[in-house]
């Protein structure tokens, strides 16, 4: 018998979260400040994630007749790290084969000012209508380019992740583009002809100006900068609104870890880089065309989690220590969170449901008419002859098998005696079939729940009004 050895309970995230996030959440419920529900669901699904009690999958090698269970995942968007780095590899293969042709492209990142972060953390319109004047400034200076080297009818595409997190995992509203470092024009044969067109320095600040105008102007049509038009309603805003300035609980800053002197401030500066009252756009990152495992690591990067269990741990007092992933110039290395500061920072990030967090514009675009045209070219071979008239149905996810085998060059549906390939034998759903099989292998078969909360005479009261999470239903 083989088993799943990658268990989410040793690390200190799962500990945190599985001994804080009730407390936390019952805290504000108290307060008569209840959280949203997919708030919690989003917390207990990842402590439902690769546990076999809540379900898993066996299969079977077909020589030596060894067994493997598998456990089902929480298919989060915010919390889990197995499940976003699913899924980053998954959106990063699609974009590879399917939707980014073989040529430049460049990555442009836009950041705004704190106001303007928490103020799109919650109006969903808005950050469309940013993303929107965002998208348009960069396709209007490449056809604009194109037009003045006498290229008539171009067209651009691209793809915007939009990230929602930090460095420090605060709330950071931002997005991140990979744009064609060019256009694409028909030539007089009819067929797609790709122009590489590259900015520079002058054309970076002047977008930059025209962004901060453009923006600016649609936050003051939708009366956000008026007097007292700003309003921290409800907890989950207070806790957004700290958030976004990398605040905790009173307005602190967190501790830092390594410290030990104070810079002085310097203005956001560099090569194909500008800022200006708190707008930047930076566009230096370049991808050459033949680099396609360049372009899929920068695909990774721009789709990747907002957490990574590697990076948190829990100190001898129960503290959180956040490493961050570049230190800070005064030499901070480390953040010092309390575990409940810490679980509030997590659910800043947390978006409501059904939000796209991947766009695509240009050519790109689900309804442009050259799309299927120009995506075709991103495939790397041509499909055979015989295979044209055949119907193929659409996959909208790749195995996990094959996306472990794609990142990191190993086989893990093979089977760890004999190496053969292992063989579906069924899904076990039901927690009583889960612990009889966990019980005959001596498993773990315990049920991941939140830690017991301290107790009340108003709990029943003020208990929200819904029915507890069922893993079974997701599947």
């Amino acid at each position: 018998m083989q088993s799943n050895n990658n268990d989410p309970r040793h690390s200190d995230l799962h500990k945190l979260i599985k001994k804080h996030y009730n407390q936390v959440i019952r805290d504000k419920a108290l307060q008569g400040k209840a959280l949203p529900f997919h708030i919690k669901r989003e917390f207990e699904r990842y402590l439902t994630c690769g546990i076999h009690a809540h379900g898993m999958v066996r299969f079977q090698c077909g020589i030596c007749s060894k067994d493997k269970f598998v456990a089902y995942s929480c298919k989060g968007r915010t919390i889990c790290p197995r499940c976003n780095g699913r899924k980053m590899a998954d959106k990063a293969k699609h974009l590879l084969e399917e939707v980014i042709p073989k040529v430049p492209v460049r990555q442009w990142v836009m950041s705004m000012p704190y106001k303007h972060r928490f103020i799109l953390s919650s109006d969903q319109k808005l950050l469309n209508t940013t993303l929107q004047i965002f998208n348009r400034a960069i396709s209007t200076h490449y056809k604009r380019k194109a037009k003045s080297k006498n290229f008539k009818l171009s067209q651009t595409g691209s793809v915007t992740a939009i990230q929602r997190f930090g460095g420090s995992v605060n709330l950071n509203i931002h997005f991140h583009t990979l744009f064609m470092d060019g256009v694409y024009v028909t030539n007089e044969m009819g067929e797609q002809r790709f122009v590489e067109l590259i900015p520079n320095d002058d054309e970076i600040r002047q977008l930059t100006l025209t962004l901060y105008t453009r923006i600016n102007r649609a936050f003051e049509r939708r009366g956000y900068f008026e007097e007292d038009s700003i309003e921290v309603q409800g907890e989950l805003e207070l806790i957004k609104e700290q958030s976004v300035a990398n605040q905790v609980d009173g307005y602190a800053y967190p501790e830092k870890i390594g410290k030990f002197w104070n810079p002085p401030f310097v203005e956001f500066e560099g090569p194909k880089c500008f800022a200006v009252e708190g707008f930047s756009l930076h566009a230096n990152t370049k991808i050459r065309k033949e680099n396609r495992s360049g372009l899929e690591k920068l695909c990774r990067y721009i789709c990747r989690g907002a957490l990574s269990k590697e990076r948190i741990s829990l100190d001898e007092n129960g503290m959180v220590a956040l490493k961050l992933k570049s230190q800070y110039t005064d030499g901070t290395t480390h953040l010092r969170f309390t575990p409940q500061a810490f679980i509030k920072r997590i659910i800043s990030l947390i978006p409501k449901p059904r939000t796209n967090m991947v766009r695509y514009h240009g050519v790109f675009a689900p309804r442009h008419k050259k799309r299927a045209e120009i995506t075709s070219l991103a495939k790397s071979s041509k499909p055979k002859k015989k295979n044209q008239n055949k119907k193929v149905q659409k996959t909208y996810q790749t195995p996990w098998a094959e996306l472990l085998k794609r990142v990191f060059l190993k086989e893990v549906d093979n089977c760890d005696s004999c190496g053969s390939k292992l063989k579906y034998v069924a899904s076990i759903t039901s927690p009583i079939q889960c612990r009889k099989i966990l019980d005959h292998l001596k498993m773990d078969q315990e049920i991941i729940e939140g830690a017991p909360t301290r107790g009340s005479p108003m709990e029943e009261i003020l208990n929200p009004d819904y029915e507890d999470f069922d893993q079974t239903a997701n599947w």
